[in-house]
């Protein structure tokens, strides 16, 4: 049975509470944030009622995610709780190389096999425990680092991708909680870990928390922007720099969301140290950035908005076009920055000359995985491709958000978009992709 929630009732029984007594002030108050209080009702009755399905739906088993931060030991202790009556989930086999994975133990049955473990679930569920070497090397500087004070690294190291055997039509229910030193606090994409937050996505039957993750002593600044929570974490003592980050974000994400409502509800921009690795990387929900990386480079790129176009991907891109998420990135954090007044359009015509300059230099094509000339050369083809659209009336915006809406980031599907668009063969797509 659904839920419906009248707001014609609601402002009934809202005047009558609030006018109890001789509270102008309050009244005035309060009914000013009438709206937010009718949405926050809203959700925690339809949250409820969710849980109560749930509670009731014999096809859900409950996983507990918890890990443990170990400073001294460079180290996190990992713990997996399943939770079933009716042995829905029978196995999980993890990739879980040995250099990084360590001291499994559980109930039920364990078992190695190569760079796999493969842990039999009992029927009334069990604990799976394991140790997990924090520090990864990307190049010569990490991409996952733990001190004395803090982490910072990628939920998806803690708990590994795992091939799950279960009875068909189930599903998990996900929550995940952290812990580490006392004075330690934890920012992921899933908001704040101070008490267990569910785990959702509904694209998966067995669920695992993903993205980034900073932890320890931090500097925090939140924000709502385009109707999106914003977090912006890192490390304090850093250098980290937090507000610059959230005043970029103000006039630009507007844009970006207006373009591509796949954006996430939900974001943390993670920040670590110096030493770590030089640059920027997108996750689920989550971006890690460098601190000395600029927002906005000299040659007018943005690697922070290249990035948030990948976490407005609902998924990567099929084997063998890894250029056009590349390629999308770069031409869309160029077009939300002149779009949004970051930069006039002069510096943005001055960008794509550069651009057309190092794919002719370095031969640039479409390629996967696309770097450098490659990326380049896609970005250019985008940006003949958005002035062969708008010369026939219509424009890349529509493509690219019909595009992700649709989940399928494959040559195939950006062809038959296109071609539909302009009634016909597209000359750009023809010179650079040839229909086979």
């Amino acid at each position: 049975m659904g839920l419906i929630l009248n707001p014609r009732a609601f402002d009934t029984v809202f005047m009558q509470i609030i006018q109890i007594g001789n509270m102008p002030d309050f009244v005035e108050s309060v009914t000013s944030h009438r709206a937010r209080l009718l949405e926050a009702l809203f959700v925690v009755l339809v949250g409820s009622c969710a849980a109560c399905a749930q509670a009731g739906d014999k096809n859900v088993y409950d996983v507990e995610y918890h890990a443990e931060f170990l400073p001294a030991e460079g180290e996190a202790l990992v713990t997996l709780e399943v939770g079933q009556d009716n042995g829905l989930l029978r196995e999980l086999n993890f990739d879980v190389p040995e250099q990084r994975y360590s001291d499994f133990r559980g109930s039920g049955s364990l078992r190695r096999d190569g760079s796999r473990v493969i842990w039999s679930v009992p029927p009334r569920g069990g604990q799976l425990t394991y140790r997990v070497l924090v520090n990864q090397l990307r190049g010569n500087a990490h991409d996952a680092l733990i001190t004395g004070n803090w982490a910072v690294l990628r939920l998806d190291d803690l708990f590994p991708p795992a091939r799950s055997r279960s009875d068909v039509g189930s599903y998990s229910s996900a929550s995940l909680t952290l812990s580490g030193p006392a004075e330690w606090s934890f920012e992921t994409g899933y908001g704040r870990v101070d008490t267990a937050v569910q785990v959702v996505n509904p694209d998966r039957r067995f669920v695992r928390p993903v993205g980034w993750l900073v932890a320890g002593e931090l500097g925090v600044r939140r924000s709502e922007i385009a109707e999106r929570q914003i977090v912006v974490a890192a490390p304090t003592g850093e250098s980290f720099r937090r507000m610059d980050i959230l005043a970029f974000l103000n006039w630009t994400l507007p844009d970006l969301v207006s373009l591509l409502p796949t954006f996430p509800d939900q974001f943390l921009v993670a920040g670590g140290n110096r030493d770590m690795w030089r640059g920027a990387l997108s996750g689920p929900n989550s971006i890690y950035l460098h601190p000395d990386r600029p927002l906005i480079s000299e040659n007018g790129t943005s690697t922070l908005l290249h990035e948030l176009v990948h976490v407005a991907m609902p998924d990567p891109p099929a084997q063998g076009d890894d250029w056009i998420a590349e390629g999308l990135a770069e031409y869309y954090s160029l077009t939300v920055l002149r779009r949004s007044g970051g930069i006039s359009q002069h510096r943005f015509e001055s960008a794509f000359l550069k651009l057309k300059a190092w794919a002719e230099r370095d031969n640039g094509q479409l390629a996967d995985p696309s770097t450098g000339a490659n990326t380049a050369f896609a970005t250019l083809m985008f940006r003949d491709l958005d002035r062969e659209l708008q010369a026939a009336g219509s424009g890349l915006d529509p493509i690219v958000a019909q595009f992700f809406a649709d989940r399928q980031i494959n040559r195939h599907r950006l062809r038959d978009l296109v071609e539909n668009a302009l009634a016909g063969p597209s000359k750009v797509l023809q010179n650079v992709m040839p229909a086979h």
